[in-house]
């Protein structure tokens, strides 16, 4: 944790298997003090890996950022986290979403809001002891730990950041890389806190953002640029063009639907890349992500660091040579 209270966290888009260890003690060894995995059938599956990131390291927090209930019964996730947190003595955190990679890739639609509102506060009454109505029954979890694991919930859109300060302990930003847009977002949430009677200051924030450190800015950005197609396409869809300063829509119409057909194509998605980084231009690229040289890095960190109400960055760490950039990063957030 940085001097101004800024928590890093890894990102760990585990492909295989054989990288859940070996990246988890190394970010933890670089002062990184949460392991976030995703829930994608384009990775390892999360919930076996989850109890094995714990296993590999001895401080950090593990959790899913984020997983659904469409591929996972709401049950099963309170359940899962309940009995993982109990394992680990309090060791998780978890985040909860509408359903983006995890269903999309599948073909399937994402939940629809008010059906994932249900969901939410099914897991959290579940997770508090509560015996809960759920398809003309009552449920309790067998055991629920002393403290109840934080559900942050992926927010993206006005009405997710209001719910999320509205219903959950906290949330998770992404695409995460930008200061203007994470004002505007923390805004909101903390807005649906004080609306629900809520302290918006107890609310734990995070921001999740992609990463390549090199020796140049232009040898990280190229670097970087294939992986993050997705975090481009929500940039230029889903953020109010004026919260970034642009005088018009990022994408003309045209573009736009031809994203929205390539995003869900996981075969696509480097060649989605190329053609947004092309149509958006590299200062957008620069500001959605976190890229570049380990000073350029650093100053980004700093930058990070001083938004008010962010409580964590999540990096999704690329490149070469991934444990000198988890180094870096570790040195930087701990200034």
């Amino acid at each position: 944790m940085g001097k101004g209270g800024l928590d890093i966290g890894l990102g760990l888009r585990a492909r295989h298997p054989s990288m859940l260890a070996a990246h988890s003690r190394q970010a933890e060894d670089a002062g990184f003090n949460h392991i976030w995995l995703y829930d994608s059938p384009r990775c390892a599956e999360p919930y076996v890996a989850m109890p094995y990131c714990a296993m590999a390291t001895s401080r950090s927090v593990v959790g899913l950022a984020v997983t659904n209930t469409q591929t996972r019964d709401p049950t099963v996730v309170a359940n899962s986290f309940a009995t993982l947190a109990i394992l680990t003595g309090g060791r998780v955190k978890f985040g909860l979403g509408l359903g983006d990679s995890a269903v999309k890739f599948l073909g399937r639609k994402p939940s629809r809001f008010d059906a994932f509102r249900e969901s939410v506060e099914l897991v959290q009454g579940l997770l508090q002891g509560e015996s809960v109505p759920y398809n003309g029954r009552r449920l309790r979890l067998p055991a629920v730990p002393e403290t109840k694991p934080p559900l942050l919930l992926a927010a993206e859109r006005p009405r997710t950041f209001a719910f999320a300060g509205e219903a959950a302990d906290g949330a998770i930003i992404s695409p995460g890389g930008s200061t203007r847009f994470l004002r505007y977002a923390i805004g909101k949430i903390r807005e649906g806190a004080l609306r629900a009677g809520r302290d918006p200051n107890a609310l734990y924030i995070c921001a999740w953002t992609h990463c390549v450190v090199a020796e140049t800015t232009e040898q990280a950005m190229d670097a970087l640029a294939p992986e993050v197609g997705r975090t481009l396409f929500k940039a230029a869809l889903r953020i109010p063009h004026e919260v970034l300063g642009a005088p018009e829509p990022l994408l003309s119409p045209e573009m736009r639907a031809h994203v929205r057909g390539e995003a869900t194509r996981q075969d696509h998605e480097y060649e989605l890349a190329r053609t947004l980084r092309s149509a958006l231009g590299d200062d957008l690229f620069r500001e959605m992500t976190l890229v570049g040289t380990p000073d350029d890095c650093a100053r980004k960190i700093a930058e990070l660091g001083a938004v008010e109400g962010l409580s964590q960055l999540i990096v999704n760490v690329y490149g070469a040579d991934r444990e000198f950039a988890l180094r870096t990063l570790g040195r930087a957030a701990a200034r």
